[in-house]
């Protein structure tokens, strides 16, 4: 493929799979001009989902993963909201070496807000792949000490600019499953050991390409999207409050339907996120309520939340 052609890729399940079409869209319509290539890595997905996916863009590539390739990345991990398409994408960049030799990786949790051209410009010829910081403190990344880091930052793995060649040369894949399988109890998995696998060998970039949502008080979060000239290339919804559950109202989620209605998705409601609640999502509710003058519905989640904790 040409140097000009911006390859982008997904790992996803049928849980995911409108979200990504959702990212898709959002970059599409920022980069109308720009030569995108698509690659969505899918696994346990009906083939009436996957032809509804296509229906997003004639840009996207659909690569099935077999289920023997799956099980190999089932881990008792103890971050239980991640998915196997976190692990899976330690094998794309091997799956795709013979057609691509730059790729931009991205989880389905990612909206764009700007043209992306520029990511070619960043050179990564000396390095595996270059990511932004996780931390937009500027105190030390505690991941750095919890992980014996020997390196100047910890970053986060949900934008990787990747050099193909260079990760398969150095077993990436094979290196970062064997850091896995030794040690089940990383706290943020996957991202903990390509931190590991990678350290030093990382461009770090601006944190632009890798805007994290949970950086933004909840202020930031109504206003922050207003101001067009300061709008990172991709903001990453981090965090398991997505904005794309109907009990997450604001104006990160009327983004988010924005971009839903040029899906095959825009005529489905919003899912509700009642089944997936945690124990601490009772306590921030609770103080959500608080704030807004709901006392008894801030009183209601704050008591759940207390029988909750007592009772785990």
């Amino acid at each position: 493929m040409g140097n000009n052609i911006i390859n982008i890729a997904y790992c996803t399940d049928s849980n995911y799979l409108e979200h990504v079409s959702v990212s898709i869209q959002s970059i599409i319509l920022n980069n109308l001009v720009e030569k995108l290539q698509f690659h969505v890595f899918l696994y346990n997905v009906p083939e009436k989902d996957i032809e509804k996916l296509k229906k997003t863009s004639q840009l996207i590539t659909v690569h099935k993963i077999e289920q023997a390739d799956v099980e190999k990345y089932q881990h008792d991990f103890s971050t239980k909201h991640i998915s196997n398409s976190t692990f899976i994408r330690l094998m794309v960049p091997k799956l795709l070496s013979n057609k691509v030799h730059r790729l931009l990786y991205l989880d389905a949790d990612i909206l764009c807000f700007a043209n992306i051209s520029s990511i070619l410009d960043i050179n990564i010829d000396n390095y595996i792949c270059a990511a932004g910081n996780d931390s937009n403190s500027n105190k030390p990344n505690p991941n750095l000490t919890r992980l014996k880091l020997n390196t100047s930052f910890y970053f986060n793995a949900g934008v990787l600019y990747i050099n193909i060649p260079n990760w398969v040369t150095f077993n990436i894949e094979e290196q970062t499953n064997e850091i896995l399988f030794e040690n089940k109890s990383l706290k943020y998995a996957d991202q903990d050991a390509l931190n590991i696998t990678l350290q030093n060998r990382v461009l770090l970039i601006d944190s632009k390409w890798n805007y994290l949502f949970t950086w933004m008080t909840a202020k930031q979060k109504e206003t922050f999207f207003y101001n067009k000239h300061n709008l990172p290339y991709f903001i990453h919804f981090t965090g398991p409050r997505k904005m794309w559950y109907q009990e997450h109202e604001g104006l990160a989620q009327t983004l988010y339907d924005f971009y839903k209605h040029f899906t095959p998705w825009s005529n489905m409601p919003l899912k509700s996120y009642k089944d997936k609640m945690r124990t601490v999502d009772y306590r921030v509710y609770a103080i959500d309520f608080f704030k807004k003058g709901s006392i008894l519905k801030g009183i209601d989640h704050y008591i759940k939340y207390l029988i909750k904790k007592v009772t785990k």
